[in-house]
């Protein structure tokens, strides 16, 4: 009898274990798939667009439509895909469109100094302008608020698009917890009117 309570008990301690482990992961589930410093890929179908979303609501100087969704057929492989439409805001120095994401669990700033991403554009689908990119977050014991540079300069990847592969550097470096996110595609006195679509986002180190 006192053998099977300890297997009994042993089982029950191993079992807690496991779920344990499960459960301090770095993320999963509808959010998508992501390494402990925040890596987005979009490989895997069942994850979606990896819990990015579109927040209407905050969109500056922007009037056209928006949508955000999972491409896998324009590239031969997962993308995130967001179609705008910058027409009449061609005279609009910073139109902005953002996209955000929740994180299932907050992200340590400590020693990170990038964020990064690869950003595909086709310039057939406008006559004028370029794209800047922004990300931001203040809700939790970090203020993020960093601007980069053009998104122009890249190499051809087939179908008329532009890879351009895109780094913002932190300023502000130190520790701090951020619990989400906001990555703003700002049209700067562009017409473009298509899909953009972004892969490898990540959180880096230097």
């Amino acid at each position: 009898m006192k053998s099977i309570k300890v297997f009994v008990l042993t089982v029950l301690a191993c079992t807690l274990f496991i779920a344990s482990c499960a459960s301090s992961g770095g993320g999963g589930g509808a959010t998508g798939e992501r390494a402990p410093l925040g890596i987005w890929t979009f490989e895997n179908p069942d994850n979606e667009t990896g819990g990015w979303w579109l927040t209407n609501a905050e969109f500056y100087q922007y009037k056209g439509t928006a949508k955000l969704s999972r491409d896998d057929t324009t590239f031969g492989r997962g993308m995130l895909r967001l179609d705008v439409d910058f027409t009449g805001h061609d005279n609009v120095e910073w139109s902005e469109v953002k996209i955000a994401n929740d994180f299932p669990k907050s992200i340590n700033m400590k020693n990170i100094n990038w964020f990064t991403f690869d950003f595909y554009y086709n310039p057939s689908f406008r006559k004028t302008g370029t794209f800047k990119p922004k990300i931001w977050s203040n809700n939790g014991s970090k203020f993020i608020n960093e601007a980069g540079l053009d998104m122009e300069e890249g190499e051809a990847v087939g179908n008329g698009y532009i890879k351009v592969p895109v780094r913002i550097f932190i300023t502000t470096p130190g520790g701090g917890f951020i619990p989400d996110m906001r990555l703003s595609v700002a049209g700067s006195l562009t017409d473009y009117k298509g899909p953009v679509f972004f892969d490898n986002l990540a959180w880096a180190e230097k």
